[in-house]
């Protein structure tokens, strides 16, 4: 499954399976919480009931069960998250630094880094960190992070951003009727839009105008945050 997903050439593809991996995923962590209260509820049996041999055997035999099939779930996870890892993520957009250092306590470094025409996390490194007239805690606390975007620990937000770029509710927030059309049509990431044919809204009633809007938003955005080339 996951050669599949990164040998595929369509983009709109690799949205749709990276949405139905992260269900999936939701999935197994759901089964593995469910199993673990199973596992400390027996445990509790087992020091209520421990003078019984025949109940005993019951709860050791249950638990081995469950500790088997935790384990199995925890090794599907595993799997699913070498589809994150750095030898197959692609950098495909921009993050704007304030939406990865989003701390009160990088508030004042983002406006220096601004400043400087660093923007993006992209922009960052240790030779631009090292001379920012900052505190050298709050350095080290910006490489640590830096070092942590660069090794792709980072939420499952981040990543899906780094993919796909922006929500289109986001971008497209004053524009409720053509998000609801495409909510209706499960189009959810702007990187969706790059081959959408916006001239089809003319038969749900936008005019000419709002369609050239709408389209002028879309490469405005693809513009400023695609990257052409992965970084790192």
């Amino acid at each position: 499954m996951i050669d599949k997903l990164f040998k595929s050439k369509k983009e709109l593809d690799l949205v749709a399976k990276n949405k139905i991996l992260e269900i999936e995923i939701e999935k197994l962590k759901n089964e593995i919480r469910k199993k673990d209260g199973f596992l400390k509820c027996k445990n509790n049996l087992i020091i209520k009931k421990e003078n019984s041999e025949k109940n005993w055997q019951k709860i050791e035999d249950g638990l081995k069960k469950y500790y088997n099939e935790n384990n199995k779930l925890r090794e599907e996870i595993k799997k699913y998250d070498l589809i994150f890892s750095n030898s197959n993520f692609k950098h495909n957009y921009l993050i704007p630094i304030e939406k990865y250092l989003f701390e009160t306590k990088f508030k004042e470094i983002i406006v220096i880094l601004n400043n400087k025409g660093k923007r993006y996390v992209q922009d960052l490194n240790e030779y631009v960190i090292e001379h920012l007239s900052i505190e050298e805690s709050l350095k080290l606390n910006l490489k640590y992070k830096l070092q942590k975007f660069q090794n792709l620990e980072i939420n499952w937000e981040i990543k899906t951003y780094l993919l796909n770029g922006e929500k289109i509710s986001k971008i497209y927030m004053k524009y409720r009727k053509f998000t609801n059309i495409l909510l209706n049509e499960n189009i959810e990431f702007m990187s969706q839009l790059e081959n959408y044919n916006f001239d089809k809204l003319i038969n749900q009633g936008f005019l000419t105008d709002d369609i050239l809007k709408l389209k002028e938003i879309s490469l405005e955005y693809k513009s400023k945050y695609k990257i052409e080339k992965s970084y790192f």
